[in-house]
């Protein structure tokens, strides 16, 4: 080699080494390759070095590849790439004892392996089969196989051993080994069906396998050498035999002895439930069944193929008793079986908020004015109802000499003069409140999958619905009916599971209140908010419905006529007052789904750990314990026992 072609050799074989990132590891070393017109050779060189197999070279091998490939393989995957490179390139690789020989793949299949050298062949080498064929004629399955057979590759049969020689690659002749199973298959080797008229195909196959063991039990052959079989159609009661004439003469004749009408009309069976609700079954099994039969025989229903199915649910035991026909017991068990399932559970989280914002401003004076002597009666100049005070209280003030008494809520100055024969005083009032509320209720409810669930809290008072006086005879005979209704909060709602853990919630959410009371109203006044919708929401996904706000102005004014409306001086023979009111409802959900035992403890436990906390907010704020935060946690057990966080 002249120094020209040992520099572009020596150029090649770094360009590939550079393209060859390898992992360090012992076993489990792993090979990136990507290459991009690399001599085949330096290719075969670099091969070498990582699998450690000696590789022969045809002179006539030459040529560039390219590999592109960003996963990483292990070195036997990195040897089944190579394989793959020569096969698109018309080369093949053939294993002897110690080398492998790189040749084109027309002189491959003249040449003999040995794949002793591998430990596991590789899918893409090539090799040489021979193929026993046990029933069809070898010669007539080469013409139908050679299509599937590469042209650098080699298919003939051998009349005298009826087998078939295959030269290609491993995985193809795997694939042409299995068409080949399909293929040999005896000449009167058929399948038969036979509809059974009274018999279970179920039973029917049990009792074949017992008395044709050789063919169908135990003792039968396995795998592609069994050539017998007997299977059953549940669905239709029919039997599908497989096998030679003699096989399926032997089964149809057995097949007709056994196929008798059973001795009784049906068969009994307890179906213990473990999930589902017996009597809510039991009637959703009668509905399939067919239509009900009368109070009567309740229990009973008419069957599809014309006999009756009795189905009685045991609440006690929460089981079925059911006595139908062998065909239709095992529908029913199959039917039973997928229904009788663990149902998902949902925890449900709410917040509800109703924030209150109140304002109210009041303005009067009232003044009153009298004779100390008695002489002439006392002379009122005002008297306003929107006012805290009445004029007669200032009025008795003034006769006993005394300040009246203002109290309650009422921001008032009294100022008067009592002395002499003459006396007067007057009230004014200048109140301005406000006020806020923010209600934060979070009730949770742990219910089943389309199940309704319902939280209330509150109060149950009577109202008034009818009062009478006397009686149909006219006799006095006083009475008043009432009727008890729920105030405080409700929350209902039912849960949906769906594909994908998406709850679908039907959800009725109403806050009542009692109002106060009204001089003309005839009985009990309730505030009441309202929310009923349906929404979907994610698996652990916190939803807000909306938001109630509403929002109440009120302006009262009274005024002595003419007097009241003077510019400034008016203001003492008027009274005023001003409300405004805004109220805004929110509430919060959140489902969590609870599939199994252990997500419904994990959602007992966390409900558990904020019950702690609180406990010991209590005792740290209010009870001044400042052993509190030493305090250990009980088990959730405890909860159970009397004074379980006194420690």
């Amino acid at each position: 080699m002249d120094m020209k072609h040992f520099r572009a050799f020596t150029f090649a074989w770094l360009l590939i080494a550079g393209f060859f990132s390898g992992v360090a590891g012992a076993e489990d070393q792993t090979w990136k390759v990507n290459l991009k017109d690399a001599d085949i050779r330096a290719f075969i060189t670099q091969i070498a070095d990582i699998t450690g197999y000696s590789f022969v070279v045809d002179p006539r091998v030459k040529g560039k590849v390219t590999v592109v490939s960003n996963a990483a393989m292990g070195r036997d995957e990195v040897y089944e790439m190579f394989l793959s490179v020569l096969n698109v390139h018309g080369f093949a690789a053939i294993p002897s004892e110690g080398i492998i020989k790189i040749v084109q793949q027309n002189e491959a299949k003249q040449t003999a392996e040995n794949t002793s050298i591998f430990k596991t062949v590789p899918q893409e080498q090539l090799v040489t089969r021979v193929i026993q064929v046990k029933n069809a004629n070898a010669l007539e399955l080469v013409p139908i196989l050679r299509p599937m057979v590469a042209k650098y590759g080699h298919l003939a049969g051998v009349a005298a051993a009826n087998g078939l020689i295959i030269s290609d690659h491993v995985n193809n002749i795997a694939r042409i080994e299995r068409i080949v199973s399909e293929l040999d298959s005896p000449s009167n080797y058929q399948l038969e069906v036979i509809q059974l008229k009274d018999a279970w195909v179920g039973d029917m196959v049990k009792l074949l396998e017992e008395l044709a063991p050789s063919e169908l039990g135990k003792g039968a052959p396995k795998g592609p050498a069994n050539k017998f079989s007997v299977v059953a159609d549940e669905r239709s009661n029919r039997l599908i035999l497989k096998g030679d004439e003699n096989f399926r003469d032997k089964m149809r004749l057995l097949i007709a002895k056994l196929d008798q009408p059973a001795a009784v009309s049906g068969t009994t069976k307890v179906i213990n439930l473990r999930h589902a609700d017996a009597e809510a079954l039991a009637e959703l099994l009668k509905g399939l069944m067919g239509e009900i039969a009368p109070a009567k025989g309740e229990g009973a229903a008419a069957a599809p193929g014309g006999g009756k199915v009795s189905i009685y649910p045991d609440e006690g035991l929460n089981a079925l008793v059911v006595r139908a026909e062998p065909s239709m017991m095992k529908e029913i068990e199959a039917i039973v079986q997928q229904l009788d399932v663990r149902r998902a559970q949902v925890l449900i989280e709410a917040a509800i908020v109703e924030i209150s914002d109140g304002l109210s401003r009041q303005l009067g004076v009232q003044m009153a004015a009298g004779d100390l002597t008695g002489k002439s009666g006392p002379a009122t100049v005002t008297n306003f109802t929107n006012v805290g005070i009445s004029a007669s209280a200032i009025l008795a003030a003034i006769a006993s000499n005394s300040t009246p008494s203002i109290g309650g809520d009422i921001a008032a100055v009294a100022i008067g003069e009592a002395e002499g024969r003459k006396g007067w005083g007057a009230l004014i009032q200048a109140l301005g409140t406000s006020g806020q509320a923010n209600l934060l209720s979070t009730p949770s409810i742990i219910t089943m999958d389309n199940l309704q669930s319902e939280i209330i809290v509150g109060q149950n008072v009577p109202f008034r619905t009818g009062q009478t006086g006397t009686g149909t005879d006219g006799t006095s005979n006083p009475f008043t009916t009432i009727e008890r209704q729920d105030v405080g909060l409700t929350l209902r709602v039912t849960p949906s599971i769906s594909d994908g853990d998406l709850v679908r919630l039907e959800i009725e959410q109403e806050s009542s209140s009692i109002a106060p009371s009204n001089e003309s109203a005839s009985d009990i006044i309730t505030n009441k908010r309202q929310i009923k919708t349906s929404v979907l929401a994610d698996n652990a996904e916190t939803i807000v419905l909306g938001g109630l706000m509403s929002e109440n102005y009120k302006l009262s004014e009274a005024k002595v006529p003419l007097l009241g409306d003077i510019p400034l001086l008016g203001a003492l023979f008027r009274s005023t007052k001003r409300e405004k009111d805004k109220q805004n409802l929110l509430v919060f959900l959140r489902p969590t789904i609870l599939r199994n035992k252990e997500e419904a403890k994990k959602a007992s436990q966390d409900k558990y750990d904020q019950l702690w906390e609180l406990n010991l907010n209590i005792k740290r704020n209010h009870k001044g314990d400042k052993h509190a935060d030493n305090m250990i946690k009980p088990s959730m057990d405890s909860v159970y026992k009397e004074n379980a966080f006194e420690q």
